[in-house]
């Protein structure tokens, strides 16, 4: 990869190459300013047949980063494997259980550990059945009116505006009588408020709500001096899981999905998911191991699992 300050740029070389680039891909200017980093304007000036009347050889060059930038992201995919799509182990099964039963009418909640396939798995029931919409929440959007906002969004109702009163009546006409279910995502951000609204909905409606996100999720609801102020929600929660760590199940089903019969890396690929990161610890290492065997010429061996672990973690496993 070259610095395109440190030797010449063709600037007919650039504007020709990115001409037929934005006709091979179907982009707009708009499109290609988000990536480029010039303004659209500039960019089909540059590339059109009079060409642009200002700083011509900057333009080049940033075209020319742009085009290394993808002639790299080209190599890294000749040896990157296709990640398998979703796969059901026991823990995964398990939550669409607990979602299935939350689309009834119930509150439910799902606790887990981090890296251990929740999100997927909502994300797989979500389009696999209807009336399912998924709300996440962050830090900012904690209090009442910003998880009214992301609960309308997922709704498909964006750039609402008014009162939060306003807003709870609007998410209560829409899912009235829907069979739904909302599932509120990282729900161990939300405020007490907010999770009292949410309740709310649930008794005014019968619209099933899944709480998802860390174990804190459920520690929040019945331990210490909060229990008695979710009380009335803890009551309603049908259905519960708590999972600090994926079950053996969910390293083997990791494995399927891998296509990975190879003994070693199947009990070595059990003892990463036991450690922090879980199954997504696991999966990156065997993205990195395929990869690094892939350029060896060779598959991929416990070898490359045990030393792609090293790199991702200062703790190594035993293989």
């Amino acid at each position: 990869m070259n610095d395109p300050q440190n030797q010449p740029i063709d600037v007919e070389d650039q504007r020709a190459w990115l001409i037929d680039h934005k006709a091979a891909t179907g982009m707009s200017w708009t499109d290609l300013e988000k990536r480029i980093g010039r303004s659209a304007g500039t960019l089909s000036q540059f590339g059109s047949a009079k060409g642009y009347g200002g700083d011509e050889k900057g333009v080049a060059e940033q075209v020319y980063r742009y085009q290394q930038q993808l002639h790299s992201q080209a190599a890294f995919a000749v040896t990157a494997p296709e990640l398998p799509s979703f796969f059901a182990g026991p823990t995964a099964s398990e939550i669409i259980t607990i979602l299935s039963y939350g689309q009834r009418g119930r509150i439910v909640v799902i606790a887990t550990g981090a890296g251990m396939g929740k999100t997927k798995a909502i994300d797989h029931y979500r389009a696999s059945v209807s009336n399912v919409w998924k709300a996440t929440i962050r830090p900012s959007s904690a209090g009442v009116m910003n998880m009214l906002l992301a609960v309308l969004a997922a709704l498909g109702e964006r750039d609402v505006t008014g009162p939060p009163n306003k807003l709870s009546q609007l998410i209560i006409d829409k899912v009235r009588n829907s069979g739904g279910l909302i599932v509120i995502d990282e729900a161990q951000h939300l405020s007490e408020k907010s999770l009292e609204e949410l309740r709310s909905l649930h008794d005014e409606t019968g619209v099933g709500i899944a709480l998802a996100g860390n174990i804190s999720v459920l520690s929040r609801l019945e331990g210490g001096t909060r229990k008695a102020n979710f009380a009335q929600l803890f009551s309603r929660v049908g259905m519960r899981m708590v999972r600090a760590q994926p079950l053996q199940g969910d390293a083997d089903a990791l494995c399927d999905a891998w296509e990975i019969g190879d003994g070693k890396i199947i009990t070595a690929i059990r003892e990463i998911c036991q450690k922090p990161g879980a199954l997504r610890g696991a999966t990156m290492t065997l993205e990195l191991a395929h990869m690094i065997a892939a350029s060896e010429g060779q598959p991929m061996n416990a070898g490359h699992v045990r030393d792609c672990w090293a790199q991702l973690s200062t703790r190594q496993i035993a293989v």
